[in-house]
């Protein structure tokens, strides 16, 4: 209450600190990263389900496209696959906010699509070597890389929605500059989720692969 108190008396003096600006942007998109996050969910039980029923997308896609999903990164230092990493990441980050063009459906078939891949590809490297290899490969970064992706896709969401509440006739403007101050900084803590999420997975995830499953590593090195 006091926090919420402190928050209008700012406004209402014609300030907007950040921490209240960021607070109000998570209480008006929150709603929106849940349903991309559910979006991502179903996704998830699609791909583990088409790997159950003999369906391994990564080498469907390779035979339809004729190479492979993920480039090979073997090749690049750990700077320059950090990179990479968020090169690619930013893309997909800004993908799912200006999906918003698509009248949403570009957003919501990344989630979904982002997630059957995950579900796939994990059910079949964890058939391959055990479920904890996933969790290591995949939890380190993936706990703030997720929801950077979620963050973008609930912000593209919700402006989605504000159109449609500008052409009802329920809003007068679809953006205000306090809106775009406070969705900027929410866009802007997404985006630092995904700087940290590719310096992880560059540097920390490929240690603890090293150090926990370097039999497997070696084993897979050495497989035909």
């Amino acid at each position: 209450m006091d926090n919420r108190t402190q928050r209008e008396r700012d406004r209402s003096n014609g300030g907007y600190p950040p921490r209240a600006a960021l607070a109000d942007a998570w209480n008006e998109h929150s709603r929106y990263v849940g349903f991309a996050a559910g979006l991502f969910a179903v996704g998830i039980v699609v791909g583990i389900a088409l790997m159950v029923a003999g369906y391994n997308l990564l080498e469907i896609i390779q035979e339809v496209v004729g190479e492979p999903l993920f480039p090979d990164i073997s090749d690049r230092s750990r700077l320059e696959l950090a990179q990479f990493l968020l090169v690619n990441n930013s893309r997909a980050f800004l993908l799912s906010i200006l999906g918003v063009l698509t009248l949403g459906f570009l957003t919501a078939w990344a989630m979904v699509f982002n997630g059957i891949i995950v579900g796939n590809v994990g059910a079949f490297i964890a058939g391959s070597v055990g479920i904890g290899y996933i969790l290591v490969g995949l939890l380190p970064h993936g706990i703030f890389e997720l929801p950077a992706l979620f963050i973008a896709a609930g912000v593209g969401f919700r402006l989605l929605y504000r159109v449609g509440q500008r052409i009802r006739g329920s809003r007068d403007a679809i953006v205000t500059k306090r809106y775009l101050y406070r969705t900027g900084l929410l866009v802007l803590v997404g985006w630092l989720l995904l700087v940290v999420a590719a310096v992880v997975e560059a540097f920390v995830t490929p240690a603890l692969l090293e150090a926990l499953f370097a039999d497997r590593l070696e084993a897979m090195g050495s497989s035909p």
